[in-house]
């Protein structure tokens, strides 16, 4: 029986994402659907609350005038997962977008060639160890780039629809006061 190089590789790599395919979607299908958000919790939580002062009043007014300025947190972080910085793009934080995608895409990028060059054009065994394991750190890298950008989307939604709720939609000469 004759091995061909090859045929390996690519039995390796239909495993592996079908794997990732299975993970990603346990994880972020599943696993949402079954789960109470913090937002809607707190919302049944304080929802018959007797105490009504003036502060609350007009938080309410302000939820009420501007719907959809509201950004969405979960949306946020499908975007980025989807494509990196795609979150912050939703946001319309161009910048940081920018940055979280040349970051992921290049750590992923030089991965994915030193995997190529180890398991392609590498013909030292040594010479290969070393250029999976650079390889494999990079990806690793990258992914955690990519974590850390969905989490950014996540938190900055939520952090954009507070200052929202808190301090209207208009300008404020100080962040603490809010405008009537």
């Amino acid at each position: 029986m004759v091995y061909k190089k090859g045929k390996g590789i690519i039995h390796c790599f239909k495993y592996i994402a079908a794997l990732l395919v299975i993970t990603l979607s346990v994880n972020f299908i599943g696993y949402p659907l079954m789960a109470q958000t913090i937002e809607s919790d707190a919302g049944k939580k304080y929802k018959d609350v007797p105490y009504q002062d003036e502060f609350s009043k007009k938080a309410q007014e302000r939820r009420e005038e501007s719907p959809t300025m509201q950004r969405d947190p979960r949306l946020a972080c499908l975007l980025s997962l989807i494509v990196p910085g795609g979150g912050h793009v939703y946001l319309r934080n161009d910048l940081k977008a920018a940055g979280f995608c040349l970051l992921t895409a290049t750590a992923y990028s030089v991965s994915a060639y030193y995997l190529y060059v180890a398991l392609i054009k590498t013909d030292s065994s040594t010479e290969k160890k070393s250029r999976l394991i650079l390889s494999g750190l990079l990806f690793v890298v990258g992914a955690l780039i990519h974590v850390v950008g969905i989490v950014e989307a996540y938190n900055d939604a939520i952090e954009i629809n507070e200052k929202q709720f808190y301090f209207g939609t208009e300008k404020s000469s100080s962040p603490y006061v809010a405008r009537n």
